[in-house]
């Protein structure tokens, strides 16, 4: 058909306030198959036509930040919706940044067809039309003097500038000094009704791009963070093959995001076909989940697939619970109580065994003795120092090794911090406290050392279940001026050993650990000189929830944490005599000396 046939009785008037429209009935792209289509939204592309509707309505800034999976349309939605912003308004300046050279070629070739498919009657003129800049004016300045900017990204980028919309492409994949870039490109677009900045790629690792991301998600910028997986886009499935059957993980996927087999299939082909059969490269080009999206490229200390596991399996705190020694708005986030175990002793009786040809020992129902035990637990303290980090402390299972609890304040003396350490113990069966020393080892003065108030009461005894410092090489505790030294430190030669028990740990069960904000520290925790073994927490983040359960536990699978339940409470056994048949005989002290068998 004629281009010029195409639009035949449009209202035009229409398409200058209205982009959705304008976007769906005047725009045409090459679709996959090479061909020249209209541009038709998809799902991803309607959610956010709405929400972009819903702030010009409503004369709300539009700020979104947008992590997707590859090829669901977003750069071309962007795109078009910028050359309307620019080519239907006046005085509107719209600026492109791309990554790459080639990047903001393929964006200006996608504008230059948007605007040769346009109906005459609406295309504005220009007085330039080029890769660098489209400049919708005329000559004498009576045009409607907008422009389309293209670019990638450097230092001095659009600097003194005025911007309507702005455009960040790939932003994730952008080199060089990325504060600077952005220090130039903040200013632009002014906080106003009717601007717009779009910060969109695919996600490229720990960088820039999930900071933003993270800060967004939290409600701590003024970004909406959208997110597409590819299970969201409706062009990502195949005719199921025959004899197609589900593997154990296919079938997990299927039943937690609603998949058809369709959806799986084609997610088996493109692994296999484009990633080698490589699931991690599939996932960070195609995730499911933002999680997924941020997988590590090798350089996290705990690898992708744990960290996705234990998001998955990350809980809130079944009780958040008040501390009493200190006042403080922060509680004791808790995800298993005190455990207690109960054990039955039970009468025995001998039954002659046929196969055997000798007695054995059965238990009977009847109940001689009722022992309560207690569960031990070990606490691991990472102390805040000079203020950087926050003052974190895990509890840990001495048995299962399960992340029971975790109390986190930034601000707080030593002697409240050792009150708190305390109390928490007290609370989870007079636990063993390991606190890190590593800047004073004050702490566990506080915490050895009666408590007085001012007029030299005592408040408390000492507490005296401690964690004795030992050298890893020989196993045994060390010795100061004749005493014991007490407490962790995390030094070149403690910390990789701990760090590599617990990766192992997780490596096999990262269900034990339910703090969603222990995964998220952990995304962030890097190999920072793999020479060195040097490991640490990525600029602007923390590693202390990460040292606090390290240390809780290397310190409950060593000699000083008892690995087996306490007797907590004991009941007297039954007398010796005659009860339902069966002779309890009364239990005899056995003397020093020699004994024979006269049998």
């Amino acid at each position: 058909m004629p281009k010029e046939k195409m639009f035949e009785g449009i209202d035009y008037e229409r398409t200058i306030f209205n982009p959705r429209w304008f976007m769906e009935n005047l725009l045409y792209i090459v679709d996959k198959a090479g061909r020249t289509i209209p541009f038709k939204f998809n799902r991803e592309q309607r959610r956010l036509m709405e929400h972009i509707e819903f702030c010009l309505a409503n004369d709300i800034p539009i700020r979104i930040i947008l992590l997707k999976a590859r090829q669901i349309g977003a750069t071309t939605f962007f795109t078009g919706l910028g050359f309307w912003w620019a080519a239907m308004n006046r005085n509107t300046n719209y600026g492109i940044v791309a990554h790459r050279l080639d990047s903001a070629q393929s964006i200006f070739d996608k504008t230059k067809m948007f605007y040769n498919f346009l109906p005459r009657e609406l295309r504005p003129s220009t007085i330039q039309f080029s890769s660098e800049a489209i400049k919708f004016d005329k000559k004498d300045g009576t045009g409607i003097n907008s422009m389309i900017q293209f670019a990638t990204a450097g230092e001095g980028v659009f600097r003194g500038q005025t911007l309507r919309y702005l455009h960040k492409s790939e932003s994730a994949f952008w080199d060089g000094d990325i504060d600077l870039i952005n220090s130039s490109l903040a200013p632009t677009v002014p906080d106003v009704p009717g601007t717009i900045i779009v910060n969109e790629s695919t996600a490229n690792g720990y960088n820039h791009f999930k900071e933003e991301w993270d800060r967004a998600v939290r409600g701590e910028s003024g970004y909406t963070p959208f997110f597409f997986g590819w299970q969201d886009h409706e062009e990502y499935r195949l005719e199921v093959p025959y004899g197609f059957e589900l593997t154990e993980e296919e079938t997990r996927l299927k039943e937690r995001f609603n998949l058809t087999d369709e959806q799986i299939a084609w997610r088996r082909k493109k692994i296999s076909d484009d990633y080698h059969g490589n699931e991690l490269y599939f996932q960070q080009e195609y995730p499911m989940t933002p999680e997924e999206a941020f997988l590590a490229s090798g350089a996290g200390v705990f690898d992708a697939k744990t960290i996705k596991a234990g998001y998955e399996s990350s809980k809130e705190p079944k009780l958040k619970k008040e501390i009493k020694s200190y006042i403080t708005p922060e509680k004791l986030l808790i995800w298993e109580e005190p455990q207690e175990m109960v054990e039955e002793i039970r009468s025995k009786k001998a039954v002659w065994s046929v196969e055997k040809q000798a007695y054995e020992y059965e238990e009977t129902d009847l109940v001689l003795e009722t022992i309560k035990k207690k569960v031990p637990y070990t606490i691991g303290i990472d102390t805040a120092g000079l203020g950087k980090d926050w003052n974190q402390i895990v509890v840990i299972n001495n048995l299962t090794k399960k992340y029971a609890a975790r109390f986190g304040q930034k601000d707080i003396p030593e002697d409240a911090l050792a009150d708190i350490a305390i109390e928490i113990a007290e609370y989870y069966n007079n636990a063993m406290i390991a606190p890190e020393t590593n800047f004073s080892k004050e702490i566990c003065n506080y915490i050895l050392k009666p408590k007085f108030d001012e007029n030299g009461e005592k408040i408390r005894d000492g507490y005296k279940n401690v964690y004795m410092t030992e050298n890893l090489a020989k196993t045994k505790k060390i010795s100061v001026g004749g005493g014991v030294e007490y407490g962790w430190k995390t030094t070149g030669s403690t910390k990789a050993p701990m760090i590599s028990a617990l990766r192992a740990l997780l490596k096999e069960h990262p269900e034990l650990i339910e703090d969603r904000e222990f995964w998220y520290q952990a995304e962030y925790f890097l190999i920072t000189d793999i020479a060195k073994n040097k490991m640490e927490a990525a600029g602007g983040h923390f590693d202390d929830i990460i040292i606090a359960a390290a240390i809780a536990h290397y310190v409950s699978c060593s000699f000083q944490a008892p690995q087996t339940p306490i007797i907590f409470k004991e009941e007297k056994a039954q007398k010796s005599g005659w009860i339902n048949g069966i002779y309890i005989p009364k239990k005899k002290k056995l003397r020093k000396g020699i004994y024979k068998n006269h049998a």
